[in-house]
């Protein structure tokens, strides 16, 4: 009876484990790549309808357990296809996965919270991490220049340095206060110098006021949000070492006069002084000897300074990733440490060691818990910029080294002083290296959330974060003793060490309803922000500091009657109230609105308000759609919004006691002292921009064609501008200003394959931008600039545009000057003789002077684009990318420094053009014009060149061994060279000035690397 009992039990237990293995059991498979027939890594694979999934590994397989007989696999990742497959019984399911051309179901990051791109209403574009890692760079923005319709980057050479971003142009006077606000998973900074490019996940650029205004008064220039690396859940760990190795050069570096030109030159000028400073060089350092073996006039000392001051750089990167899950929890943990050199032959580099570490755990089904920490550790030590600006004034008529310069101490560097030459000019390579200043920045991130779900089916979902960003930022600079000639020297060492101390935090709160009911689909977000912003500062100095060791260089080494202190801080507070609606019926017509409202303690007037409201047309969903065959997918869409800009400083003022001649009154004939008192206060308001968009979204051809149309208008308001007081009290803020931006911005994308093996796309993008300024409060332009490099804000015109004379010509013969006209009338006027310019007498009074002053160029390009080539056959992979812009002018403030000096050195072009006689040149004076104050003292288009410039940007080749070994990793090997071609026109190093004005500009090097890419 038992042994019946037994086997009864037996057959019970064996038939339940039967029927929950036709009910539950095991699926796996291998996904690949449509593309290539490669594995694809990291594709989620879920069960329909639950949260039970898992993530393809290095070798594209897959094993999903607990699975029910009649459930659906769904197979997707970010940018591609969607696939869902019923089970139907099955244990193995293989899938080859497609790109989406279009990828309009694609999720993307917007302000506080998430959307698909077919549902937006307003242009977001966004760029993916694995774009971002293919540049070279130490900046994340970087990598985006000429990615981007719209924004304009403005790339800097020296090492670890930021660059300019402008999101649609200029709506601010002060050139500080016009980049994008960065919010960096929850937190706001002015910039991401600190963030690695490994770490990034995505990057979505809000570039319209409608996107824009959930973040009120901080997005006026817009707004780039940055998402970090993050793990999936049951995912296997995945170890990724990224890493490169390369140098940088600079390349396009500016030809200057050789001895034998510079001498001519000044042999040409007729002046016995400046003939004598060739001469004396020859006396001190020889001559060139000519065939017959006698010496010639031409020095024999022929420096080139640039070179002198140039070098290779090297510079590398290393990154490793880890990334994983389990069922309830994900995980990223990543390192990364780079360096880069700086092409100045000096103490110039940076050098950063970056730690981060994510988690999420989901802690029950209604909650789900997470924490992120970046630590930033940077180290830059600064160039000394002066070293450029003396190497291209300074003659090449004497050497780096003398020996027989007694004076020269602790180094003997050569002085131009001992050839006659003024106390204007100083050694370069001496600059660049008497001098040591650096900087150490600490920075901690870390934020922490929540995410509390209530509802069936998480319908409504509350989220609360703390975000942080702590930072210490100390700097030293040092100026040790030196002498080289003249006054360059240093006779007290000087110490000054400065520590900033930085803490910031957010806490939001946000509580958002998504529902779906028929065909109507909603999302509803109400939030709450707090922030607070604190800076602290503290600096001393302290003179003859002993050199050599950094453990030295202490204030409390110096002596004690020169040690000096100061102490600053400020402190600013915050809180916000924001909303957000998105509705949309049957995918086809769409409506979102937002609205925030932000408190501020830095104002006056505490309270701003910036809503916004965007609207959409998905016409390829209509029915009168179906029978066309030229869209396959096409949505008209446009929005309106506010937003504002608190960048610029407090309010402002101060009372003046004004006493002398203007200040008193004779009374009697006896004259009373008198005394004026004045009181000025600014009532600041932050600035604000009003903007309309509208545009379309389209794909062509089965979507392998897509098109992205926009057209904005966005007018900046109370722009604060500095103005002139009465009875010359100086000039103060105030909101005085309306200035408008607008243009057109299109992307166009082709992505197509040719057999199995060959995939390619082509990427082009374009934009434009006219700046204008409105109003200026009744006043018709406000001056900028320096007297000597004067601009111009004026109501019709670009801001800070350039003014000054027009040069129309060369005077070519006597005839010519001597003639009736009024060009003649002015060549006599003023003693010209051939070979000086001629200006435009813009008022026709036979004068020049500040009256015939025009309008010159700007340095705000009108027309920006940029382009991708890349394609995939088998194993190997190609890209490249390219930019440029046009429209746009440079000063050449450094031939301008003539005015000032009129024995510097010349640039090459300015030698082999000058005017030499009749016909010779109608650009260039000629030598002896080259001193004469007509030609030099006048800021005129003669110092103003075109800006525009095309550059190939990025070449990347690449070849993919799937294994190494039979179950080895994953290795791609790569070489790339970033900026390796430019074209351009100016006389520069670089055509990337960002405000216009070429003086002591680093220059932009080209790298090139060598990178492997290991996952396992």
């Amino acid at each position: 009876m038992k042994q019946k009992a037994t086997l009864v039990l037996f057959l019970f237990l064996l038939c339940g484990l039967m029927s929950y293995a036709q009910n539950a059991h095991i699926v796996s498979g291998t996904v690949t790549e449509a593309a290539t027939g490669q594995p694809a890594i990291g594709v989620t694979v879920m069960i329909k309808g639950t949260t039970n999934g898992t993530v393809t590994s290095i070798d594209g397989t897959y094993e999903l357990k607990n699975v029910p007989s009649d459930a659906t696999i769904q197979f997707s990742s970010v940018g591609m296809k969607t696939i869902q497959i019923p089970l139907n019984g099955r244990s193995i399911i293989n899938v080859s996965i497609e790109e989406d051309l279009q990828a309009i179901d694609e999720v993307v990051v917007v302000g506080y919270g998430t959307a698909k791109l077919k549902d937006l209403t307003s242009p977001i574009a966004v760029v993916k991490g694995s774009e971002i890692v293919k540049n070279t760079t130490t900046n994340p923005m970087q990598a985006l220049q000429g990615k981007v319709a719209g924004v304009q980057i403005v790339n800097n050479g020296e090492p670890g340095s930021g660059p300019t971003v402008r999101i649609r142009g200029v709506g601010s006077f002060d050139k500080d206060k016009t980049g994008p606000l960065y919010v960096v998973d929850g937190m706001f900074f002015d910039n991401i110098d600190f963030l690695n490019n490994n770490d990034i996940q995505e990057m979505s650029i809000l570039k319209d006021a409608s996107a824009a205004s959930i973040y009120g008064v901080r997005a006026a220039n817009g707004v780039v949000i940055v998402t970090t690396k993050k793990g999936n859940l049951n995912m296997k760990p995945t170890i990724t070492y990224d890493g490169y190795v390369g140098f940088q050069k600079a390349v396009n570096v500016l030809p200057m006069a050789n001895s034998s030109q510079y001498a001519a030159m000044q042999y040409e000028k007729y002046n016995a002084t400046d003939s004598a400073r060739v001469l004396n060089s020859i006396n001190r350092y020889g001559a060139v000897m000519g065939p017959d073996g006698r010496p010639t006039n031409i020095p024999a000392v022929n420096t080139d300074w640039y070179d002198e001051l140039l070098r290779t750089a090297f510079m590398q990167n290393h990154n490793l990733d880890i990334t994983g899950g389990t069922e309830k929890a994900s995980y990223s943990v990543g390192l990364n440490y780079q360096t880069q050199q700086g092409v100045m032959k000096a103490n110039n580099d940076y050098k950063r060691f970056n730690m981060r570490a994510r988690g999420d755990y989901q802690v029950f089904k209604w909650l789900k818990v997470g924490a992120n920490v970046v630590l930033s550790d940077a180290n830059k030590r600064l160039p000394k910029n002066d070293a450029w600006f003396y190497a291209f004034i300074s003659p090449s008529l004497y050497p780096v080294y003398d020996a027989n310069n007694t004076a020269a101490t602790p180094v003997k560097y050569a002085s131009i002083q001992d050839l006659g030459y003024d106390n204007y000019y100083s050694n370069p390579v001496a600059v660049a290296k008497y001098y040591d200043k650096k900087t150490e920045t600490f920075q901690v991130l870390p934020s922490f959330f929540a995410d509390i779900a209530f509802l069936p089916q998480n319908k409504l979902n509350f989220r609360t974060s703390l975000t942080q960003d702590i930072s210490i930022v100390r700097s030293l600079e040092y100026t040790p003793v030196y002498t080289v000639g003249g006054n360059q020297k240093n006779l007290n060492s000087k110490l000054i060490k400065t520590n900033d101390f930085y803490q910031n935090y957010i806490w939001d709160n946000t509580l958002t309803y998504k529902d779906q009911f028929g065909l109507n689909n909603l999302s509803v977000m109400v939030g709450h922000s707090m922030r607070g912003e604190n800076w602290r500062k503290l600096e001393g100095s302290a003179e003859n500091v002993p050199g050599g060791e950094p453990e030295y260089k202490y204030i409390s080494q110096g002596t004690a009657d020169s040690r000096k202190s100061s102490d600053d801080g400020t402190s600013y507070n915050g809180v916000s109230f924001f909303g957000r609606v998105m509705y949309d019926y049957a995918g086809k017509y769409l409506l979102s609105a937002t609205m925030r409202a932000d408190g501020s303690s830095k104002y006056q007037e505490k309270w701003g308000y910036f809503p916004s409201v965007g609207a959409g047309w998905v016409m390829s969903e209509e029915d009168f759609m179906s029978n066309q065959n030229v869209f396959d997918y096409l949505k008209i869409r446009g929005s309106w919004g506010k937003l504002g800009n608190d960048k610029i400083q407090p309010s402002d003022g101060f009372a003046s006691i004004q006493t002398g001649l203007d200040a008193s009154g004779v009374f009697g004939d006896v004259l009373v002292p008198g005394y004026i008192n004045q009181s000025y206060f600014s009532y600041l308001r932050w600035e604000v921009v009003d903007e309309v968009n509208v545009g379309f979204d389209a794909g062509f051809l089965n979507n392998r064609l897509s098109a992205e149309f926009d057209y904005y208008r966005r007018v900046t308001s109370n722009a604060v501008i500095k103005t002139p007081l009465p009875m010359g009290a100086g000039e103060l803020l105030g909101n005085n200003g309306k200035i408008l931006n607008e243009g057109f911005e299109i992307t166009l994308n082709w992505s197509d394959k040719i057999g199995s093996d060959f995939r390619y796309n082509i990427g082009l993008n374009f934009s434009t931008l006219r700046n204008r300024v409105q109003d200026l409060n009744g006043t018709p332009y406000i001056y900028g600039g320096s007297a000597e490099f004067r601009t111009i804000t004026k109501v019709g015109e670009a801001i800070n545009s350039f003014y000054g004379l027009k040069q129309v010509g060369v005077y070519q013969t006597q005839e010519q000057i001597d003639a009736d006209t009024n060009e003649g009338r002015i060549a006599r006027k003023y003693g010209l003789k051939p070979g000086d310019f001629i200006y435009e007498d813009l008022n026709g009074d036979g004068s020049i002077d500040d009256q015939d002053r025009q309008i010159i160029g700007d340095a705000l390009p009108n027309f920006t684009y940029g382009g991708n080539i890349g394609f995939e056959w088998k194993n190997i992979d190609f890209g490249l990318s390219f930019m440029g812009v046009t429209g746009n002018q440079i000063v050449n403030e450094k031939r301008g420094i003539r005015r000032y000096q009129g024995d510097i050195n010349y640039d090459k072009e300015w030698v082999e053009n000058r005017w030499t006689g009749p016909g010779t040149s109608n650009s260039y004076p000629s030598a002896e014009g080259s001193v004469n104050p007509w030609n030099i003292a006048k800021f005129s288009s003669f110092l103003v060149e075109k800006g525009a410039y095309f550059r190939i940007q990025n070449i990347q080749v690449g070849y993919t061994f799937q294994h190494i070994g039979p179950k080895g990793p994953k290795l791609r090997l790569s070489v790339t060279a970033e900026r390796p071609f430019t074209a351009f026109s100016n006389n520069g190093f670089t055509p990337e000035i960002a405000d216009g004005f070429d003086k002591q500009v680093y220059p932009l090097a080209a790298s090139f690397s060598f990178g492997v890419r290991l996952t396992y």
